[in-house]
């Protein structure tokens, strides 16, 4: 509606409604509206698709597992399907403690872990100058965008391996949770 009033304001060229037509605008109006409900649709089915996994996630970490504990057991066969328990372990490094876990993770000699990616934007023509090292860049006036960081899968491996080895490690710095999943091979 809002985009009628606007062309009411501005100067219209008469014969763009030369091709407009009741059936025409009945089709638009239509199709607008299909396309309105289409992505209705969309965030519906992509809302209940997060639903699907949140239940998954809970009935393979958290339900299945905490029976087969209570039942003594690590493993099954079910319908010819096999179900196995194995531990998971989940890691992050947020923003509040990226300086101390950092800090850590050099103290202890395994700051080779730690990535250091250094970009910078170059104008057209300065190719030449995008081989230097950073500090060759900071001397002709560039300003280097710096980032440190652990990659995720890298991250979740090391507290893996360290807690596997009895390793020390704190869990609130790196955001570790650790569980147990139920892993099913269908048959």
């Amino acid at each position: 509606m809002s985009d009628i009033f606007s062309l009411i304001d501005e100067e219209v060229d008469a014969q763009k409604f030369d091709k407009v037509s009741t059936e025409k605008g009945s089709t638009l109006s239509t199709l607008v509206r299909q396309s309105m409900e289409i992505e209705d649709d969309i965030a519906a089915t992509e809302q209940q698709l997060k639903d699907l996994k949140y239940r998954k996630r809970k009935v393979n970490e958290e339900d299945i597992p905490a029976l087969m504990n209570e039942m003594g057991m690590d493993s099954i066969e079910v319908d010819g399907n096999k179900v196995k328990l194995r531990q998971f372990v989940h890691a992050r490094i947020s923003e509040e403690k990226r300086d101390e876990a950092f800090a850590w993770i050099r103290s202890i000699g395994e700051g080779d872990i730690i990535k250091n990616d250094v970009t910078v934007s170059f104008n057209a023509g300065q190719d030449n100058v995008a081989g230097a090292v950073v500090d060759e860049l900071r001397s002709k006036g560039l300003d280097p965008a710096q980032k440190t960081h652990v990659h995720p899968m890298r991250l979740k491996a090391w507290v893996k391996e360290r807690i596997e080895k009895g390793k020390e490690i704190d869990f609130d710095t790196f955001g570790v949770h650790v569980g147990n999943e139920a892993k099913i091979s269908r048959s």
